[in-house]
This record gives C-alpha cells, structure tokens and sequence, in this order.
C-alpha cells in the first residue's frame, strides 16, 4: 500500500488504475473464495476519479489518498448495504457514515465495498454468514478465521490493498494469521465505535488488515482519534503510529506471559514465539518471562461479558425498531418472535 501511495503521487499510475486492478484480481477471486458481499463498483470509480483530480491539483490528504480499501461489513456507509452478515439487516442501508468510515473518506481513501463476516461477527471461521462461506486464499479446503475473514482474504489476495474488520476476541488477529497478513487489535478507545454495528461492547474495536507493519501504521492513524458521538473513545493526541517504524526496540521491557505458552499450546506455537523472542533480544530489547495466573479465568469472563452484551445489543432487531419484518399475522409479540426466527441465524 505505502508503495501504491508512493507510485500515485510520482504519476507512475492513478487511482482508477489501482482500483481497477484490485476490481479485475477480485473477479478473479471472489468465484472460489467468496471475500465481498458487495463490491461498491461505482461508488469507488466515482471516489478514485475525485482523488486524481484532486492529487492532479496539489492536493494530498495523506497516505490513504486514493487507495482501494475494503471494510467490513458490520461498518456503516452511508447509503451502501450493511447486513452484519445476517437475512436480520437484509437490504438495510444505513443514513450515516460511521466515523471511522467518514475518517476514510476524509482521507481520501477509495472503499471498494464490503466483506464477508459471521453473522453478527459472532463466530471465528467465517462459516455462520448468511450469506455464505469465505475460503482461505492459501488453502480453499480451510477457513480464513472470523469472524472478519472476508477483509483478511481481500488483502492477502489483492483484492484490496488494505482492509477493515472489527475483533471482539481475536476476529482481526485470529484471521490475519490464517491468511498471512498484518492484523491488529487497537488499543480499546483508540478507535471510535460510533457506526459499527455491536456485538460486546466493552470488548468490540474496529482495526487495520495489512500486508505490512507500515501499511498497518498508516491505517490506524487514519481512523484513530477521540470522538464525541463514542463515550468511550480516549480524548488525547493520536501518537505518531508511522513515526515510530524506525524507532527500534532498544530499551523496551517485553514480558512473555508464561501461562500463554505452556501446556495445551502448540509445540509450533511455543517454538515461534520463542523465535521471535531472541530476535527482540538480538535487537536490543530486555525480553523477561512473568506470570500472569488470572489468565486461567480469561475464557470463562470472555464468555460471560460478550453473551451477556451481546443480549442486550440484538435485543434492539425485533422487526419494529430495526430488521427484517415477518410477514407471519398475529399480535405484536407474535410478529417479534417471528421475526427474530426468520431473521437470525443459529450462531
């Protein structure tokens, strides 16, 4: 992406060029791997024309200008279907941008549309859309991960040169290792939740899919910043993410918890993280092991916070307020259950 950034502002190419590339790799892939539920054709041609125009004219909104980028499609866009993955928001099309999304837009980045997810991000394979399957770029027999595995796929592909998802328990990092990429979770607060769609949300935050650390950097710090519709988001200066790429590890104090490589991990896991440990410390870092015993009980407060948010976040599509109606007669709560039955799917 940073040299897709670098080629436009030299003339090498354009943004239509970028977008069309990433459009053709797509109808090359999406028959087999099933990344996009909605590719934004001509919304995108519309937002790469303005940003050569106005690159034509000086004008430079950073890093992202330009730049095909896909979202998640739990992320609101204005005017562009957002389902979550579920027949509940079949057809629905928000009235706002989230602000992460308007954030892109603000800088110039071209959205090419909207990947594939468990529905509701609710599930770590992208298996449980209604929509269908999405399939791992490397291996189409296996998962991507999830639950935002249709943003991962795009970016390992080329499909797009970077992309969005939301992670709640892993749904950016777990995938972003099956496909091979750069994935993220911010730190909770960096990112404004204002616009995506909620599933635990003390846990949920949007982040970056890449194909570099300094792509990653870029990403983020488009996005991150305080925002007054998120009560939640942290009101303070957005650290310099893609300032600090050169700064090295000198002088960082790494802990590796040793709970989280001990018994029941991966022989292959253990060996790699170890791996990467040396290196930190060849590098200049005081790597040290701790232990953290309260990791014991992470799983089990994982799966009593997030069921019992995410009760409370779908209680609101009852087929009255938001979501799918059902045609069922009856009364009023007839309608609801009904509703609920038809629209939401067994994840």
């Amino acid at each position: 992406m940073t040299d897709a950034a670098s080629g436009l502002r030299a003339g090498e190419f354009t943004s239509v060029d970028l977008l069309d590339a990433v459009t053709e790799r797509a109808a090359v892939t999406e028959a087999h791997l099933h990344a996009y539920l909605t590719l934004d054709k001509d919304g995108a041609r519309s937002a790469a024309e303005a940003a050569d125009t106005s690159l034509a004219r000086g004008e430079d909104l950073g890093p992202l200008h330009g730049i095909p980028i896909a979202l998640k499609d739990n992320m609101c866009t204005l005017g562009l279907e957002t389902t979550a993955g579920s027949q509940m928001l079949s057809g629905w099309t928000p009235p706002y941008d989230g602000t992460a999304v308007a954030r892109l837009r603000a800088a110039g980045a071209v959205i090419t549309g909207k990947t594939n997810l468990d529905e509701f991000a609710m599930g770590s394979s992208t298996e449980n859309s209604a929509y269908g399957e999405s399939r791992n770029p490397w291996n189409t027999d296996r998962v991507p991960g999830g639950s935002s595995g249709g943003s991962a796929v795009t970016t390992a592909v080329g499909s797009s040169f970077g992309s969005f998802g939301s992670d709640t328990g892993g749904s950016i990092r777990q995938p972003a290792a099956l496909c091979g990429i750069v994935g993220m979770k911010p730190t909770y607060g960096i990112v404004s939740r204002y616009g995506l769609i909620a599933f635990a949300s003390s846990l949920d935050q949007i982040g970056p899919f890449a194909r570099s650390v300094a792509d990653s950097a870029a990403l983020l710090g488009a996005i991150a910043g305080w925002d007054r519709f998120d009560a939640t988001s942290i009101n303070a200066p957005v650290p310099n993410f893609a300032g600090s790429l050169d700064a090295g590890v000198a002088g960082l104090k790494i802990g590796i918890v040793t709970e989280l490589i001990g018994e029941g991990i991966d022989p292959q896991i253990i060996a790699a993280t170890r791996a990467t440990a040396d290196k930190l410390a060849d590098a200049g870092a005081e790597v040290v092991e701790i232990s953290m015993p309260s990791t014991e009980y992470a799983l089990s407060a994982y799966y009593l916070i997030a069921p019992a948010e995410c009760s409370a976040n779908l209680a609101r599509f009852d087929g009255v307020r938001y979501g799918h109606r059902s045609s069922v007669e009856g009364t009023t709560e007839d309608m609801m259950a009904h509703s609920r039955a038809e629209g939401f799917g067994p994840e």
